[in-house]
């Protein structure tokens, strides 16, 4: 880990730390204690499991916006495949510039409760990620509507019989979608979920009460990030 990540991991405790003295935060028990590494920016990355990933692990990858270095960190230690999915302008076109391998395969879709396209609220001023919420804090009053299929749909169209790893930043929408995640009868490895509550989406109680629901569904807590929105779980 570097010195950048280091002094921005030791900032984010100490604001978590006055988060959880006034009540805005909660302390979160772990399930498991796997063999567990942090890949990728400080931005962007996240944490995994190191020890049950393969070169044969599929990895779905919800929420691109400008920072693939997880996708691609994963890829360069594993040599393992990454679908990327995000249905927001611009993004495609940002892809495109970018030297990518070629098992890193981008889809120009969201991830939903069923297909169809739907509406998601534009960010501010242009800048920012779309969300489907409209209480997100980032977001402006024009609306659009973009493309998002299910998680048995996209299972189905790539030919998944299983998911290693599946990453949802998905601006809000996360919340919706517990349900149908605890209930899936396609086996998924490794969860990675950023809750959106501190963007306004949710109050704090959903988190918790989303956490609990994964948690009773056999999906085993090991890791909270310092800014307490980025969960990772390993399934049982």
């Amino acid at each position: 880990m570097n010195l950048a990540i280091s002094a921005r991991r030791c900032a984010r405790n100490v604001k978590r730390l006055g988060r959880l003295l006034t009540g805005r935060d909660v302390l979160y028990r772990y399930d498991i204690k796997p063999a567990k590494e942090f890949l990728g920016t400080g931005y962007g990355g996240w944490v995994v499991a190191c020890d049950h990933l393969r070169s044969d692990s599929v990895v779905l990858s919800f929420g691109v916006g400008n920072d693939i270095s997880f996708d691609l960190e994963l890829i360069r230690r594993y040599g393992l495949t990454v679908h990327g999915f995000d249905p927001s302008p611009g993004v495609a076109d940002w892809l495109a510039k970018q030297s990518l391998p070629p098992n890193y395969i981008f889809h120009e879709y969201g991830l939903g409760l069923s297909d169809g396209a739907i509406r998601f609220f534009a960010p501010d001023e242009g800048r920012g990620m779309y969300s489907q919420t409209g209480s997100h804090k980032d977001v402006g009053n024009r609306e659009i509507e973009l493309p998002v299929r299910s998680l048995k749909s996209i299972a189905d169209l790539l030919g998944l019989k299983r998911i290693d790893v599946l990453k949802m930043d998905i601006e809000g929408a996360e919340y919706d979608l517990i349900s149908a995640l605890a209930d899936s009868q396609l086996p998924i490895g490794q969860l990675l979920i950023e809750f959106h509550h501190r963007a306004g989406v949710a109050p704090l109680s959903a988190t918790v009460a989303a956490v609990k629901q994964l948690q009773s569904a056999g999906y085993l807590l090991f890791h909270v990030a310092e800014t307490s929105s980025e969960f990772s779980f390993l399934h049982k």
